[in-house]
């Protein structure tokens, strides 16, 4: 019977070997990608990558049941606005949909190598939260940890699994070198979550104060800076294709303010219903101040929605944006 095995795969250094470990000890190994606009990968060279190591790839999106999570986590969230444990635990259950009964689930986590969510505490509680306890088998570490069921019922031999602990990755040359991995351009440690990063996270706190949080607004996180004014959010792009985006992102109902014939931003104003005018007259001072007329006294700034001009305002630029900044 063909032993078989979904890996949680990141495409890092670490899943990497954890994928060719499992191979060696005889499984048929199944990567699963969880991806998100907090974490992007690309796809495409992860399906590349998946080939040469000879293992067949699932990439699965994360859902709107990711963001209830993001809002009140289990366990909390780390130094900034991420939910590591309960990340983790969100994408091994995710995982566990996929896998066939009977299947080992495992991870490419080194035990000590992340404080948050890497020691055998949170392994714990992540296993616990994913309904997986003692079924999520860490090849790296294999021999620094508890016995899983998979060793307790003779699909695993611990003298198989690594000894793998902390960050040093001295040994990672003779690891890659007795398992085979001959990839050219070997990848880092996979890692990147936006949720870490101090900026982006008050970005997404916002959202979460003002019960904006879902997948469309997270999508223009990364474009632009982020104004809060009054209960409408402003984003003002700050390239040329930035304010391609922004454009392609606005919904029927959100308002596009440019300087026309002058080099400025595109924005977008995202509003609950109409706007005061004292709302849209400082989203217009806004994008007037980080256009080419912004030494000009007076500027006039287009409002578009929905493709058609609705009106023209003529503003003052507004230097003193601080205020109004979300992550100020």
């Amino acid at each position: 019977m063909e032993k078989k095995a979904y890996l949680l795969f990141s495409g890092g250094l670490d899943s990497i070997l954890a994928a060719k470990l499992l191979k060696r000890m005889g499984f048929k190994v199944t990567g699963v990608h969880v991806t998100s606009p907090f974490f992007e990968r690309d796809t495409e060279a992860l399906k590349e990558l998946a080939e040469k190591l000879g293992i067949e790839l699932k990439v699965v999106e994360a859902g709107e049941d990711y963001l209830e999570m993001l809002k009140s986590p289990v366990y909390g969230y780390g130094k900034n606005i991420n939910p590591c444990i309960d990340c983790k635990a969100y994408m091994l259950g995710k995982l566990k949909e996929i896998a066939e009964n009977g299947a080992v689930i495992a991870t490419g986590e080194v035990l000590g190598q992340r404080p948050m969510s890497q020691h055998l505490q949170a392994f714990r509680q992540i296993e616990k939260l994913s309904g997986l306890k003692g079924k999520v088998l860490r090849p790296l570490s294999g021999k620094l940890l508890p016995p899983t069921v998979y060793e307790e019922e003779g699909l695993i031999k611990r003298e198989e699994m690594l000894d793998l602990k902390g960050r040093s990755r001295k040994r990672y040359p003779e690891i890659l070198k007795e398992l085979e991995v001959n990839l050219e351009n070997l990848p880092t440690p996979a890692g990147g979550c936006l949720l870490t990063e101090p900026s982006y996270a008050k970005k997404v706190k916002d959202l979460m104060e003002h019960g904006e949080l879902n997948w469309e607004n997270v999508k223009l996180l990364k474009l632009g800076r982020h104004f809060r004014i009054g209960e409408c959010k402003l984003i003002v792009g700050r390239n040329r294709e930035e304010n391609r985006r922004i454009e392609e992102l606005a919904g029927r109902e959100d308002f596009l303010l440019t300087v026309p014939g002058i080099p400025s931003p595109t924005a977008l104003l995202k509003c609950r219903g109409e706007p005061d005018p004292k709302v849209l007259r400082t989203a217009a001072a806004i994008v007037a101040r980080y256009s080419d007329a912004k030494e000009m006294d007076r500027v006039s700034v287009s409002v578009k929605r929905d493709g058609k001009l609705i009106k023209s305002l003529e503003v003052k630029p507004l230097f003193e944006v601080e205020k109004f900044s979300v992550t100020a």
